[in-house]
């Protein structure tokens, strides 16, 4: 097949919150872009929140989905108006949906979209599927898929789609990153990005709270009651710093690098998908301890963290010393050398 004449990376939900570019989505169109860009053709479709961010990369969008201040309804009509622009503008393209709101994106694709462009999906998680709705109308758009990117083979065979297995960011080498060494980190360990209660961060806060250990915590709360019980710890104990509501990039970036360890206590639905959150935190070069869990199963085999079975017994003293932190270190760096073949494998599988 000849390949298509342009790769679309597209966020059809376009989420603007007060404004300002948010979450996971962004980072991955910005990796997405410069991976393929020497190769292929290649924009980023968002809305007006995107310009932000794009330039004459931009495949324009009409609507942005607001997080704060409309209605469900009014998102998803929006979202529908982005759908239906992006497959009229994208054809004959090969676009790379990312996944907001799988049921709505599913109707989307099964109402506006006509097999006039390769279509591939990027899926984090079954989710979508759990629920009748959602299979009804998956079942309705699934021949026009081309193809799933997901983290794990769990994910990708319940699709039932051709599906390629590789993480949600690939490692671009950075020469101009310059480490912080670790005597000179500000925290011992960090918890960033956004704070839910299936992610575990007041059990681990609570875990801290009261040692000679600096912990940081940031990111805008799901849940005002958790974010109340992590206010009155962090009260409490200096060795808490909290910063709760929108993180930019720099300061996200900033607490990363900032700290020696990253502490991952994920559960329930986390602990299954995979996670934004422990890529940017080894291809910053500091080393996950974590719960034991599908997201982090490949901290445990390629050596990149320490990974434990109960927080309860997890010894915080015998783990984050400056030789487990260098012995780290060097498998992140054999980590990222694998991600060469991530990037080859997902070109192929998009044949670009």
């Amino acid at each position: 097949m000849e390949n298509n004449k342009r790769l679309i990376i597209a966020d059809i939900k376009s989420p603007n919150f007060m404004g300002k570019c948010t979450g996971h989505f962004f980072a991955v169109a910005h990796n997405y872009y410069g991976l393929f860009k020497e190769n292929v053709e290649t924009l980023v479709a968002g809305g007006p929140v995107y310009r932000q961010q794009f330039e004459k990369e931009l495949l324009s969008l009409p609507n942005d989905v607001l997080l704060c201040g409309e209605s469900k309804f009014k998102n998803k009509w929006k979202y529908f108006q982005n759908a239906r622009s992006l497959f009229h503008k994208a054809i004959g393209d090969t676009i790379v949906i990312q996944q907001g709101g799988v049921i709505t994106s599913f109707l989307a694709i099964a109402m506006f979209y006509h097999r006039q462009s390769k279509l591939f999906l990027i899926q984090y998680s079954n989710e979508g599927l759990r629920s009748f709705l959602g299979r009804l109308l998956f079942k309705l758009c699934k021949s026009k898929i081309d193809g799933i990117i997901c983290p794990n083979d769990m994910v990708g065979k319940a699709y039932e789609r051709p599906y390629c297995v590789v993480p949600d960011y690939i490692y671009l080498d950075r020469k101009e990153q310059i480490d912080i060494p670790f005597c000179e980190k500000k925290y011992d360990v960090c918890f960033v990005g956004r704070i839910e209660e299936e992610k575990g961060v007041l059990d681990v806060a609570r875990k801290i709270a009261g040692t000679k250990y600096l912990m940081v915590i940031a990111g805008k709360v799901r849940d005002s009651q958790l974010g109340e019980k992590l206010q009155a710890l962090s009260s409490r104990c200096s060795n808490i710093e909290l910063h709760i509501g929108y993180v930019t990039d720099e300061e996200y970036y900033g607490y990363i690098r900032n700290s020696r360890f990253c502490i991952l206590n994920y559960q329930g639905e986390y602990s299954r998908r995979s996670s934004g959150v422990v890529l940017d935190t080894i291809f910053n070069n500091v080393p996950i301890i974590g719960k034991r869990c599908k997201a982090l199963d490949f901290i445990a085999q390629f050596g990149c963290g320490y990974i434990y079975e109960n927080l309860e017994e997890l010894s915080l003293e015998g783990i984050l010393t400056e030789q487990n932190y260098e012995r780290y270190l060097t498998n992140i760096a054999l980590y990222k050398q694998k991600h060469v073949e991530y990037a080859e494998k997902l070109m192929k599988f998009l044949d670009v």
